[in-house]
């Protein structure tokens, strides 16, 4: 999924992911810094590990285990993610 930084300020940013019945096994950013993934009753967030400049992009990927690739409940920095 792409995480973009649409503001005209530096943004850390945070993604929360629930996959029914399945687990993320890891998760990723190509050409940024790696951050931190964590799991807390079947609630996987990903904290990125530097801020997004303005109008900066990083794409994070991750591998699901026993569930489908598509989450059935995703926010970035607490708002709804679109286009998935």
């Amino acid at each position: 999924m792409q995480v973009s930084n649409v503001s005209g300020n530096d943004q850390d940013w945070q993604v929360r992911l629930e996959f029914s019945g399945g687990r993320v096994t890891t998760a990723w950013v190509m050409n940024a810094q790696q951050g931190k993934l964590r799991e807390n009753d079947d609630i996987y967030t990903y904290t990125g590990g530097a801020d997004l400049a303005p109008g900066a992009s990083v794409r994070l990927m991750f591998h699901v285990e026993r569930a489908e690739t598509r989450p059935v409940a995703c926010s970035v920095n607490g708002v709804t993610c679109s286009g998935l």
